[in-house]
This record gives structure tokens, C-alpha cells and sequence, in this order.
């Protein structure tokens, strides 16, 4: 009795299994070797042929005549201006203390100057 349920449960579970089972690990140990090495050959065949252009582009514009039109330091500094983002942060108005100021402060020191 015990057997005949074993054999209809074995049935059952072989009837509900799909067909199609896994592939055993060294075969697919051996497929992601094979994706791996031919990764990196086509990665090598890539670094290849961007080298060459690179060479090429070197050898035909590597010799061009540089344009003199330099900037001038002076220029740049006159013509850039730059805030940073957190100015917005900042009030309006900004105390200028050699402006708002008409006296600088003395030193605490007997011996000190004034403080700058």
C-alpha cells in the first residue's frame, strides 16, 4: 500500500516537472568562460582600432600650424565673472569694514598696534 502511494506521488511529481531540466554546472561553468573570452577579445579588437585612430588622427593633424591667438590673462579676468551658488544666501547688503568704518579698532595689547 505504502509503495503504490509512493509510485503515484513519484507520477505525479514527474507529470507536473517540466520537461526540460537544467544543464549540468560544468557545462555552464564552461559556456561563461567561452562569453567571457570572447569579451575580452572584442574588447581588445575595440582598444585596437580606436589606438589606430588615434595614431592616424595624430599623424595627419599633429602637424598643423598652431593658431597665435593666445588669451591674455588680463582679457579672461575683465571678461569672466563667476558667483558661487550659494550667493543666494548671502544678504543684499554687506558690511564693508574699511567703508562703514571710520576708526579701525585698537589692540588690547599695551604694546600692540591697531588691528588689521
Amino acid at each position: 500500500m505504502m509503495q503504490e502511494e509512493n509510485d503515484t506521488l513519484r507520477k505525479r511529481v514527474n507529470a507536473a516537472w517540466p520537461a526540460t531540466r537544467e544543464p549540468a554546472f560544468d557545462d555552464v561553468w564552461e559556456a561563461a568562460g567561452e562569453r567571457y573570452t570572447a569579451a575580452r577579445r572584442n574588447g581588445r579588437r575595440i582598444a585596437g582600432v580606436a589606438a589606430a585612430a588615434a595614431i592616424i588622427a595624430i599623424a595627419m593633424f599633429g602637424n598643423a600650424p598652431m593658431d597665435e591667438s593666445w588669451v591674455e590673462v588680463a582679457d579672461l579676468m575683465e571678461s569672466t565673472y563667476w558667483t558661487a551658488p550659494s550667493d543666494v544666501l548671502l544678504p543684499e547688503r554687506q558690511f564693508d569694514i574699511y567703508q562703514d568704518m571710520p576708526e579701525l579698532f585698537e589692540s588690547t595689547e599695551p604694546a600692540g598696534g591697531t588691528l588689521l
